[in-house]
């Protein structure tokens, strides 16, 4: 088995129901997208970490026709991703911008590249200290490695600079054998790549009327203001970015969703699993529909 937890449902423990609940009205629902820091392990050699691909997309496409269906129009978003395929992330804050009015996106840690694509949905993207969105520039797999798209596209440029100043036949034998090994072809897939990466953040943002006047310069930051994939993009630092959409989770009206976003996904943290874990929360009005004894629960 590679996971060991239903994938997709209702939340059903009383305390983070209660947490939600209590900072919701009737028109609010909450979402939780979470990878798990526990890979599945599918052989004594094997493990899978959780990415976001096509099960996510039909995970969270069933949650949200769930929460249609309860005449849901705003969002509460927590997200704990490392990311995954590009259009699989686009898909999927897609999808989630498409179907609610408001979205308040809520990084108790981590919403890494494609994370970050999805959390670019919200309204208001609400972090803490230990919170970080990351660059969204592509990684693309070669001879067997994973290498952004942006540095491979440097190295490019950097062999192009120096064959424009020194002759083949003058060039040391490094350089020569790093050029034999490019093929233009090639680099054109990693120009072609990064530019769709673009046109889906860019596609993202115009549907968001927060970022709607900034997206291209949120896009330029994102996918090319950065030297490397992994680079840690703090609360301080996205305002820088995102302006006064960006809000840290302890000012006040932010403080008891933010406590509860931690609580909601410390709790699928150790849960061994291949894919996200999604969860949801119905309004106290629909609460009891989905999961009549939590919900009991929570009223006591």
């Amino acid at each position: 088995m590679a996971n060991k937890v239903k994938l997709v449902e209702a939340e059903s423990d009383p305390k983070i129901m209660k947490a939600f609940q209590n900072e919701m009205d009737e028109k609010t629902a909450a979402l939780a997208i979470i990878a798990s820091y526990q890979p599945a392990k599918v052989s004594p050699t094997k493990a899978l970490w959780a990415e976001i691909g096509l099960t996510e997309e039909l995970n969270v496409e069933e949650a949200i026709d769930k929460l249609k269906e309860k005449d849901i129009q705003n969002l509460i978003l927590c997200i704990n991703s490392f990311g995954g395929g590009v259009s699989s992330s686009f898909k999927v804050a897609y999808a989630i911008r498409k179907n609610f009015d408001k979205i308040t996106v809520f990084v108790p840690h981590i919403a890494a590249s494609g994370g970050t694509l999805i959390a670019l949905t919200g309204n208001e993207i609400v972090m803490g200290d230990m919170s970080s969105l990351t660059p969204i520039d592509v990684q693309m797999e070669r001879g067997g490695k994973m290498y952004s798209v942006n540095a491979m596209i440097r190295s490019f440029a950097a062999l192009n600079d120096f064959f424009e100043k020194v002759a083949e036949e003058d060039a040391p034998y490094p350089w020569k054998a790093m050029a034999d090994k490019l093929d233009p072809v090639e680099f054109q897939e990693w120009i072609d790549t990064s530019t769709l990466m673009e046109l889906y953040a860019k596609r993202i943002l115009e549907m968001n009327g927060s970022f709607k006047e900034n997206a291209d310069l949120i896009i330029s930051r994102l996918t090319t203001g950065y030297p490397v994939h992994s680079y840690t993009i703090t609360v301080e630092e996205a305002k820088e970015i995102f302006g006064k959409y960006i809000h840290h989770m302890k000012e006040d009206r932010y403080k008891n969703l933010g406590e509860a976003s931690k609580l909601w996904i410390k709790k699928y943290l150790d849960v061994e699993s291949s894919n996200h874990i999604i969860r949801f929360i119905l309004p106290k009005e629909h609460g009891m529909m989905e999961n009549e004894e939590a919900y009991n629960q929570c009223r006591d």
